[in-house]
């Protein structure tokens, strides 16, 4: 897990525990051997036509979203703590195109992936720890999914939205 979240490095550091929890041990990836590494995590969508890019499925995190006191009444009496509201949107696409006996399975994957992050974000172990980092009372929504041809290619998306809620101290 990455660091505490604080009112110092509430986009930062909010957005770092969510990727910590994305690893191959918990959203394990079918398109490589467990001996091979390939990038898959992105921060924004993925250039595919460049080099670098390592295919399909991949997983957007995007920045966090941050609301300070959306309710009022949510503060402590002496000013020293607000509520912080704050979602991360985990996004993931996969291809219909593959070799072989891998073609075709665009929503299979999708469906994994989907599983595979749902799974690891309402795990108690990792609710705790994220809790435990001032990330408390988890909430994950999803969205249905949808598709789209980019570059002669079928791909599937699906917004996981992860929100959370902690009060966070703003001053001794």
């Amino acid at each position: 897990m990455a660091n505490q979240v604080t009112y110092e490095n509430l986009f930062s550091e909010s957005r770092n525990n969510v990727i910590a929890l994305i690893t191959t041990t918990n959203i394990p990836d079918a398109s490589v051997s467990s001996a091979e590494f390939r990038k898959r995590v992105y921060s924004r969508e993925p250039d595919v036509k460049s080099s670098g890019f390592q295919g399909y499925p991949c997983i957007i995190v995007h920045p966090a979203d941050v609301d300070i006191e959306k309710e009022k009444g949510k503060g402590s009496l002496d000013g020293k703590s607000k509520s912080i509201f704050w979602d991360v949107e985990v996004e993931i696409l996969t291809s219909d195109r593959g070799y072989g006996s891998n073609d075709g399975n665009g929503l299979s994957d999708m469906d994994t992936y989907s599983n595979s992050l749902v799974k690891t974000f309402m795990n108690i172990t990792n609710r705790n720890t994220l809790s435990g980092n001032s990330m408390k009372f988890s909430n994950t929504s999803t969205t249905a999914v949808g598709n789209e041809i980019m570059n002669n290619e079928l791909i599937y998306r699906r917004s996981i939205m992860l929100s959370f809620e902690s009060r966070i101290q703003i001053s001794s």
